[in-house]
């Protein structure tokens, strides 16, 4: 499930907040400094009868713009960061648009469940003047209608906007990517892009089943995409420049702290496609674990043991503090490192159960029987598992227990050598540690929203 491999990358997708991107042409960035582009938008929720956009009538206030989506889960996730900013801000002449570019059928029942302050705009135009290709993404324009900053909605300083609204001269964060990595990544959405809308190129058929592995770049961008076919037929799934610390969770559907690697994994990366009917990540499990382990010349085995485990139990408030997820597509549960909150978009518990695994420091074992997918965004402490305690049963009703349980394991070790290569090995360094799978998950990854 794209929501288990999330989790078990909880913290590693958060660093660099994990991006979406807007399947169009790339073009150049506005410039900071320069004026922003016209605001044209097609449909503006919030905003007072009569209001206008043209920087005119915006004139003596910072803007902020947050291009968001109702299918991006990591713009999901922010909402509650940026009403807060809102309404701390609401004194001061700072205006908030969120801009998307779906069709009012889609952001008008999704603003009705999930209410965002400042203004909601639609506009794929405003998308294209701006040159948006990942999402989140925000662009501070002063009270003179020039661009002030480009970054992540994490890196608003309220401090900062404050001062850019009374006409001082201040330093933003910035999000933009060193040369050599930008073009890296708009290379890599490019390929991306175009495996999306052409993925059998040189063929007339589209594979019903298929799972293809072809060598990755080890210093590329990580991307995941995925495409649901409109006639109800196949639909894909791929993974680029992943190593073994990232397929591996994903094909065995165990969390990253429960496998052990034996050597060093590190290099080199692959390129993963999946094509079947209802892409049932779980079901094919078995086949793509063996897919995995082939390429990679690795073997993979399973064990399980009586562990101490810490269990997921509901309490009573539950029914009144779990909160139905908004998403319709997007999913995302991870513990931010930075912030240590816990943000969850279109998560079950059983996918709570890893990202709990991944803060606490030990096993997570989901017992609430509570089907469904919730959204949730709240303060966990890290390997304090009373504090983590605590915090599910204020914000979600749910409860912590410790107890014996069995817990599978996975290790995965090179496949032995041949005669040939022994004797190469046997002139080799030192033996290579054991390695930590959370050491060489990728800093960055990209996912490309479904066609």
């Amino acid at each position: 499930m794209k929501q288990n491999l999330l989790c078990v990358l909880a913290f590693i997708l958060s660093l660099v907040c994990p991006l979406a991107v807007h399947a169009a042409t790339p073009a150049p960035t506005p410039t900071l400094g320069r004026p922003a582009p016209a605001l044209t938008f097609t449909q503006l929720y919030g905003a007072p009868s009569g209001t206008k956009t043209d920087w005119p009538s915006l004139r003596g206030k910072v803007v902020i713009l947050e291009f968001w989506a109702t299918w991006c889960a990591p713009c999901i996730a922010e909402i509650p960061h940026l009403n807060n900013l809102a309404k701390s801000l609401s004194s001061s002449p700072v205006q908030f648009i969120s801009v998307d570019d779906e069709d009012p059928a889609t952001v008008e029942p999704f603003i009705a469940k999930k209410p965002i302050s400042g203004w909601v705009g639609l506009s794929k135009a405003v998308f294209d003047a701006y040159s948006v290709q990942e999402r989140p993404t925000t662009i501070v324009v002063d009270t003179r209608g020039n661009i002030a900053a480009i970054l992540r909605p994490d890196q608003l300083d309220k401090d900062q906007l404050i001062a850019l609204s009374t006409g001082k001269s201040v330093v933003f964060p910035t999000n933009t990517l060193p040369p050599e990595i930008a073009e890296m990544q708009k290379k890599a959405m490019a390929q991306a892009v175009a495996a999306a809308k052409n993925p059998s190129a040189k063929s007339t058929v589209k594979p019903l089943f298929e799972i293809s592995i072809t060598p990755g770049d080890s210093d590329g961008v990580t991307m995941m995409s995925s495409e649901n076919d409109t006639n109800g037929g196949a639909s894909a799934y791929s993974i680029s420049n992943a190593s073994l610390f990232m397929l591996v969770p994903w094909a065995t559907g165990n969390p990253a702290k429960r496998i052990a690697f034996h050597g060093d994994f590190t290099k080199p990366h692959y390129n993963l496609r999946l094509t079947a009917p209802n892409l049932d990540i779980k079901a094919l499990s078995p086949a793509l674990e063996l897919a995995v382990a082939s390429a990679a010349g690795v073997r993979i085995t399973h064990t399980s043991a009586e562990e101490d485990a810490w269990v997921l139990q509901a309490t009573p408030q539950a029914a009144s503090r779990l909160t139905p997820t908004v998403s319709a597509h997007g999913s995302m549960c991870f513990v931010d490192p930075r912030s240590g909150q816990l943000n969850m978009v279109k998560t079950s518990l059983d996918d709570l159960a890893p990202a709990l695994e991944q803060s606490i420091g030990a096993p997570v074992v989901n017992e609430t029987g509570i089907k469904g997918e919730f959204d949730a965004t709240f303060a966990v402490p890290k390997d304090n598992p009373e504090a983590v305690k605590a915090a599910l049963e204020s914000n979600l009703g749910l409860t912590l227990v410790k107890a014996r349980r069995t817990i599978a394991r996975v290790a995965v070790d090179p496949l032995p050598l041949t005669p040939a290569s022994n004797q190469a090995a046997a002139s080799a360094s030192k033996p290579i540690p054991a390695a930590d799978p959370l050491q060489g998950l990728p800093s960055q990854v990209i996912a490309v929203p479904r066609q």
